[in-house]
């Protein structure tokens, strides 16, 4: 089992003996090492110690019994998500659109989707998040539309003022084509990313190649038209307007193209040509993207100038952290860090280097950020398993600057054996029939995992040792000012099998003349581990005291500790 600890280290002297996968939370006046992360002068904005948790509408709560999470049924849930501590709320689409690519294939970006509800629907769900303090940040998609996008049709047909808001090519043979009806061959070798095909769709009626990177049903704007700049930016008008307090750059790294139009570099000859066996010099990371960037935050700022209050721009990009911190000083605030996110990690080794590698080499004033699962990864109980549950949220929030959260990690979710839409199950609120998500006679839109019986928001709320009060404990820490502001020091105990945030040999948490933290977890599958605690406590004076322990620990809050302690395989304690 994993059990997970958050100690509370005043004047502490003790050993611990740890179980794998297990984590501790120590306080602690010492310190020895530390990464300076937010002068304690310095005044906070709203965004820079928050957490943003990402909602998938469709299925989070249904308010009128279609089976479908809607607006309503968001707003009706702003006080249990107040409750988690969550700072901020990111809604994925939610624009018109035929819901053929998870609200990705947009036909309107004024309008929303009939199925969540009315405008004003989302209006009331905004103005009554704000009323709780609460932040609504919305995923803006520039790279693509639906084919079914009025801008498409027309552009498809040749109207002038739409002939080039997409990127359309000839065929190599394009006479040929025309004189003798021949197959018409792509202009180059660019593949599409979610499939084992040609990025390039022939088009009957124009009689060209439209370029699609993801799929033939979301055809790629061309951002090298003045127009389509234009049009953007009267979308993010119209939404700041309304109130958003940010947005989520959908695709970014995918925006550009090179005009030259050239063949990509194949990576291995030997092998079928497809996405994963091409160098992508060509499609991604062009370096027009960050006046992109720089564009809309000044219009964004635009807005502050007049009440103050800052928008926020996070950018999803799987691209190198080299070309993430560009997007820093291009204007940035969260260049979303997927560097925990992929499923290779398994080692505190691996969770250390990938930490200490963003947080050293990130520009100076930038601010941390994580996330360890979304809607397009599998959860992580599902990949991991559930032991690891505390142990992962424990990791994610003790972490400085910006927790980005997924709707239902903090009562453990897993995946549903769905192809699509694995990791986008419906909320489980409680035990009764379709998980309190929706009274719908037919039931919700997609599956509800079965584990919802026992793993729901209503009977984790009821057990002291849960997934969901653990998550509570420790979002509650992040208020103090160890957290706003403190250090962070890492190191790897046992041979690579306890992975610590502390002052000497622990994740930890530190602030001078304040109290510290350090979190432990023990990531052996197999063995307990036993460790010194003395090694890791500069001071002989000092004292350890759990803050809380993982729902599979034998830990309790306050409990002081001395010596030597165990702590269970895959668990925690802070």
């Amino acid at each position: 089992m994993i059990n997970f600890y958050f100690i509370n280290l005043q004047l502490v002297l003790a050993s611990i003996t740890t179980m794998y996968w297990a984590c501790i939370l120590i306080t602690c006046i010492q310190l020895t090492y530390c990464k300076v992360l937010v002068p304690p002068t310095t005044v906070l904005d709203w965004w820079q110690n928050s957490i943003i948790y990402e909602i998938f509408p469709l299925s989070f709560k249904d308010s009128n019994g279609d089976g479908s999470g809607d607006f309503k049924g968001i707003t009706e849930k702003l006080d249990y998500i107040v409750d988690l501590g969550v700072t901020a709320i990111w809604l994925t689409p939610f624009f018109e659109s035929p819901l053929e690519s998870g609200g990705y294939d947009i036909t309107n970006h004024l309008d929303v989707q009939h199925i969540f509800g009315t405008l004003d629907d989302f209006k009331d769900l905004l103005n009554t998040a704000h009323s709780k303090n609460l932040k609504v940040i919305m995923d803006f998609v520039p790279n693509h539309t639906s084919n079914k996008h009025i801008w498409f049709e027309n552009s498809a047909n040749n109207v002038t003022d739409y002939a080039d808001y997409y990127i359309w090519k000839d065929a190599k043979n394009q006479e040929e084509v025309i004189k003798n009806n021949a197959t018409p061959i792509v202009p180059n070798n660019w593949q599409m990313i979610c499939d084992d095909a040609s990025a390039w769709t022939w088009h009957k009626t124009r009689k060209q190649f439209y370029f699609a990177q993801f799929a033939q049903n979301l055809p790629d704007l061309n951002f090298r038209n003045k127009n389509v700049h234009k049009e953007m930016k009267n979308i993010l008008n119209f939404w700041i307007q309304l109130g958003i307090d940010g947005i989520r750059v959908d695709a970014l790294k995918h925006v550009y193209e090179s005009e030259s139009l050239d063949d990509e570099p194949i990576l291995d000859e030997h092998m079928a040509l497809n996405y994963f066996n091409l160098d992508h010099i060509y499609t991604i990371d062009q370096d027009e993207i960050y006046d992109l960037i720089k564009e809309w935050r000044l219009l964004l700022d635009d807005f502050k100038q007049n009440d103050h209050h800052t928008r926020i721009i996070m950018t999803e990009s799987y691209s190198n952290i080299s070309i993430l911190f560009k997007y820093y000083t291009s204007g940035a605030e969260i260049p979303t860090n997927f560097n925990l996110l992929e499923e290779y990690h398994h080692t505190p080794k691996d969770y250390e280097r990938e930490i200490e590698n963003w947080i050293t080499k990130m520009p100076l004033g930038a601010t941390f950020n994580s996330v360890l699962q979304n809607h397009d990864h599998t959860r992580f109980p599902t990949f991991y398993g559930t032991e690891l549950i505390d142990g992962i949220n424990a990791l994610s929030l003790f972490l400085p600057g910006v927790s980005i959260v997924y709707y239902g990690g903090e009562i453990g979710m897993e995946d549903i054996p769905d192809k699509v839409n694995y990791a986008r199950s419906p909320m489980q609120w409680d035990d009764t029939k379709y998980a309190g998500f929706t009274n719908s006679t037919h039931g919700p839109w997609v599956a509800i995992h079965p584990d919802y019986v026992t793993r729901n928001v209503q009977t984790e709320n009821n057990n002291s040792k849960s997934y969901l009060n653990f998550f509570k404990s420790i979002s509650k820490l992040r208020q103090t000012e160890t957290f706003k502001r403190g250090g962070l020091a890492i190191d790897i105990l046992n041979d690579n099998t306890v992975f610590v945030l502390t002052s000497h040999k622990k994740y930890y948490r530190f602030l001078h003349g304040h109290e510290n933290y350090t979190l432990m977890i023990n990531m052996d599958t197999n063995y307990t581990q036993r460790v010194r605690l003395l090694d890791q406590i500069s001071n002989s004076h000092n004292i350890l005291t759990i803050v809380v322990g993982s729902g599979n620990s034998n830990f309790n809050s306050g409990l002081v500790l001395n010596n030597f302690i165990k702590i269970s395989r895959e668990s925690s304690i802070h």
